[in-house]
């Protein structure tokens, strides 16, 4: 019998620890670079995560579709500076709506299409980022850096049996996603929806929100789309791009029908979104109330992400109280006054007066008031 020697053997490396013990450094190796490392200037930066969230037809896969074709083309986007490379673009929700969008830009923007072509890359299948088998066939499938972007269209389509709104679902995708994200060194989109409560932004857990780089929220006033920037780390927010879905024929069916999808076209950002809406009535009256409760109940609340550090935060139930004192000579019912109190709550998100998170507030623009 042949012995075997241990020093013939093959050692068992722990790939991850591995990977962690090359990423500690002490403070005294740190190397400040000063090299803006973005995908799309002042939107995007490379190694990031980012959301895209909007109504069902808002139009927002056709943005998405717009602004990977833009990345592999290395071709400025809104006027906005690009980095080209490769992408990645999951059509999970599949099918032949989606070929019908790339023919629409390789017919009626040529140009865009024929820089493009080469880098953008198209998996569409649906696909399960709950569970861990499919992120590293996306793994396995390439080279590490193989790609600069990659986009995930949508989540509902990705999360396979996993739960939007169950806390431990959503860390298992948001696992997946950041793996990614890690092996290609890449920034990665997320395409979702708008929940119920329009003024709370993209639906599902707050986690997900917390884990995002990027959010942009996409609505629709008439033909208008606006893309704005609701949540940015480390850039600022509150940029804004408008555009239409112009509908343009591919061709004839075999029942003589003509073949339809739409392009994006950019447009100046209409004055209706640049100017906040007049408040008025109990609107109004919550707006003055949640003043009242930051000057007596607000803190400054440092070190988080989730938090302006120049802002004052106050709690809902303290703006909710000041709500109703102002609402006490009135003979209502503190339900009535609830449900009038969330709806001036949602209209103040919506008109861009107030952000929140986990039920704590604060006043988007008002340095008057606000800052130190």
């Amino acid at each position: 019998m042949t012995s075997v020697s241990f020093d013939d053997a093959i050692p068992i490396v722990n790939e991850r620890a591995e990977y962690l013990r090359k990423s500690i450094y002490s403070a005294d190796e740190l190397n400040l670079e000063f090299t803006n490392d973005y995908l799309i200037k002042n939107w995007l930066d490379k190694n990031a995560i980012s959301v895209v969230f909007g109504d069902s037809n808002s139009g927002k896969s056709f943005f998405a579709v717009d602004l990977a074709y833009h990345v592999a083309s290395g071709k400025n986007w809104f006027g906005n500076r690009v980095k080209a490379g490769q992408v990645l673009y999951i059509a999970a929700e599949g099918g032949r709506g989606f070929n019908k969008r790339i023919a629409a830009v390789k017919n009626n923007k040529p140009d865009l299409h024929e820089a493009g072509r080469k880098n953008l890359n198209i998996l569409s299948v649906q696909i399960d980022l709950h569970g861990a088998e499919d992120a590293e066939a996306i793994k396995d499938q390439t080279n590490k850096q193989d790609y600069n972007l990659l986009v995930i269209d949508t989540l509902a389509m990705s999360i396979g049996e996993g739960s939007e709104n169950d806390g431990r679902d959503m860390g298992m995708f948001l696992t997946n996603i950041n793996q990614l994200k890690a092996h290609f060194n890449c920034h990665v989109m997320i395409i979702h929806h708008t929940g119920k409560d329009k003024s709370k932004g993209a639906r599902g857990h707050s986690s997900l929100r917390a884990a995002l780089d990027t959010e942009i929220a996409i609505k629709v006033d008439g033909s208008i789309r606006t893309a704005k920037v609701t949540k940015q780390r480390d850039m600022e927010s509150g940029k804004k791009v408008a555009f239409t879905l112009d509908i343009v024929g591919l061709g004839l069916d075999s029942e003589g029908e003509v073949i339809t999808s739409c392009i994006v076209k950019q447009t100046d950002v209409p004055e209706s979104v640049t100017k906040k809406k007049k408040l008025s009535g109990y609107d109004e009256v919550a707006f003055q109330a949640l003043h009242e409760a930051i000057t007596k109940h607000g803190r400054y609340i440092k070190n988080s992400e989730h938090f302006p550090s120049s802002r004052k935060i106050v709690d809902d139930e303290h703006w909710f109280n000041a709500f109703k004192l102002r609402r006490s000579d009135n003979v209502v019912t503190t339900d009535a006054i609830r449900k009038s109190f969330n709806r001036a709550r949602g209209k103040l998100q919506e008109y861009d007066y107030i952000r929140e998170y986990e039920n704590k507030i604060w006043c988007i623009d008002e340095p008057d008031r606000q800052d130190k």
